[in-house]
């Protein structure tokens, strides 16, 4: 019932073709994002089994749908809206599903749709780059998981200016770590992605990525997730890019989180495909 409810929410919004990108559309496509997390916020209380209340929920059990013993369906809907260091505003609106194939191998799906309003060009909408991650727990112990993985960036974004223009596949190495004494989890990840195909005329993309991330529980069901991100393009002699951003979110309840996250750019060339001015982005996960 959640999922019809979401589908039937985003077909409208799906069929525009000319949409431009102003603060007015902005404020409409960060509302509807909203919406959708309240919708599905709603549906989850009415589908819990327990009946749980807002800032009733127990911290071992959000735990558990942060890190669990076994793979689980998530569902996950973000909005990020964007403006890189060029003058050019991008919306991603993308929903992601975790789906299960063993209890320790994962397949996730990523499906945006973006709209992009450069400075000095008409802006461009439609859907963007498609991704799929294959993730393997190797191992777990004391209440952390490890992760080997590849994802594949498939070129599908169906204008030039709505993706990169490569097929990528990138060997991905996480984890999940408890620190319990802090109310931590740790999400450290390193991948880097390789070209396997490209349009032509369209700059080959291989990049690596550490992501040192890690979230902390508050009172109340709150939280706070930090995520730092460095770059090297290896296209560019292998020039850094730092990005810095920080998510405040509350599970509403043990199978529901909201949050809001804005970021900015830390360090990097101007021109790199990596570095944006500031960014900011809405969503909601919900774990089955």
């Amino acid at each position: 019932a959640a999922f019809s409810l979401l589908a039937g929410a985003l077909q409208p919004f799906l069929q525009l073709n000319n949409w431009t990108l102003t603060p007015m559309s902005l404020f409409r496509t960060a509302l509807l994002a909203m919406l959708l997390a309240c919708l599905s916020t709603a549906v989850a209380f009415a589908q819990s089994d327990n009946g749980e209340q807002i800032g009733e929920q127990n911290g071992s059990d959000v735990s558990k749908r942060l890190n669990p013993n076994k793979a689980r369906p998530r569902f996950f809907i973000r909005n990020e809206f964007r403006k890189r260091e060029d003058g050019t505003y991008i919306n991603v609106l993308e929903p992601l599903y975790d789906l299960p194939l063993t209890d320790n191998l994962v397949l996730r799906t990523q499906v945006p749709w973006v709209n992009n309003n450069p400075p000095d060009a008409p802006s461009t909408n439609g859907l963007g780059d498609i991704t799929n991650v294959l993730a393997y727990r190797y191992h777990s112990a004391g209440g952390s998981n490890y992760f080997l993985a590849l994802e594949a960036r498939w070129n599908t974004a169906e204008e030039d200016s709505l993706g990169v223009g490569n097929t990528l596949l990138a060997p991905t190495w996480f984890a999940t770590i408890s620190v319990p004494k802090y109310k931590t989890l740790l999400f450290p990840l390193v991948q880097t992605f390789i070209s396997v195909d490209r349009d032509d005329g369209r700059q080959e993309v291989n990049y690596t990525v550490f992501k040192g991330r890690f979230l902390t529980r508050l009172e109340d069901g709150y939280y706070v997730f930090v995520e730092p991100l460095v770059y090297f393009d290896h296209e560019d002699d292998n020039d850094s890019t730092g990005v810095l951003e920080v998510e405040l979110g509350r599970f509403v309840n043990p199978r529901t989180m909201l949050y809001g996250r804005p970021g900015a750019g830390v360090w990097g060339n101007t021109g790199s495909a990596y570095l944006f001015e500031w960014n900011f982005e809405v969503g909601l996960r919900y774990f089955f």
